[in-house]
C-alpha cells in the first residue's frame, strides 16, 4: 500500500491565507460610521414635496424657529397646502393675526360664513291720507336665528301708497338673548303704504 505523503505549502500559499484573514478581522472589527448630511452637501432645488416621503416633515422633525415667515416664499402656504382644521386657534400664537397681517379684502362677510336675511313687516297706521298730520307707525323688529350674529341693517318700502311716507328708524340692536334690526316709518298714505325691516345676519 503506498504511503501518502503531504504537500508542503509555498510561501505564496500562506501570504494568501494571512491577507484574507487579516481582511476578515478588519471587516468584523470594524464600527459602523455615522456620516453628517450638511446643508452645503445638499445641490440646490434637490429636496422637494415629490421626494419627501409622506409625513417626513412635522413639527417635531423642525427645529425651533425653523420656519418662519422670512423664509417661506409669497403664497407658499395657502388653503390648497393646509389639511382641513390644520390651522386652529390653539396653533396660533398671541397677536399672530392683526390688521397688518391680513391681506386687503381677506376679512369679509361672505369669507366668514353663510349670510341669511330676515324681514318683518311694518304696517301703515294712517288713518286719512293727505291730510296735515303725519302718524308714526309702531317699531318693529327683524331678529336674527339662533347663534346668528348682525352684520348689516336694510329697510325698504315695499309699497309707498300716496308717497306720503318716510322710514324714521332703521338701526341695529343687540341684547342677551337676541340682536337684529329694528325699524318703524312715518305716514300721510292713510294705511296704503306698507314697509319692511331687514336684518343680514351671519351663521
Amino acid at each position: 500500500m503506498g504511503k501518502f505523503r503531504l504537500k508542503r505549502p509555498s510561501t505564496g500559499t500562506v501570504l494568501g491565507f494571512i491577507a484574507i484573514i487579516i481582511a476578515v478581522m478588519g471587516t468584523a472589527n470594524a464600527a459602523p460610521k455615522v456620516q453628517l448630511v450638511q446643508k452645503g452637501d445638499i445641490a440646490p432645488g434637490a429636496v422637494t414635496a415629490k421626494t419627501l416621503a409622506p409625513n417626513a416633515v412635522h413639527t417635531k422633525a423642525l427645529a425651533a424657529n425653523a420656519v418662519t415667515s422670512k423664509k417661506l416664499a409669497k403664497g407658499a402656504v395657502n388653503k390648497r397646502v393646509l389639511a382641513k382644521a390644520a390651522v386652529t386657534s390653539a396653533s396660533i400664537s398671541a397677536n399672530a393675526v392683526t390688521s397688518a397681517a391680513l391681506a386687503p379684502g381677506s376679512v369679509y362677510g361672505g369669507s366668514l360664513g353663510e349670510q341669511t336675511i330676515h324681514r318683518t313687516p311694518i304696517a301703515d297706521v294712517d288713518q286719512i291720507a293727505s291730510n296735515p298730520e303725519w302718524t308714526a307707525g309702531n317699531t318693529e323688529i327683524a331678529a336674527c336665528g339662533p347663534g346668528e350674529k348682525l352684520l348689516s341693517v336694510g329697510f325698504a318700502f315695499s309699497e309707498p301708497g300716496n308717497k306720503e311716507v318716510t322710514f324714521l328708524q332703521a338701526s341695529p340692536f343687540i341684547s342677551p338673548n337676541s340682536n337684529g334690526a329694528s325699524g318703524r316709518f312715518a305716514s300721510n298714505s292713510g294705511g296704503s303704504a306698507k314697509g319692511e325691516i331687514i336684518a343680514v345676519c351671519l351663521k
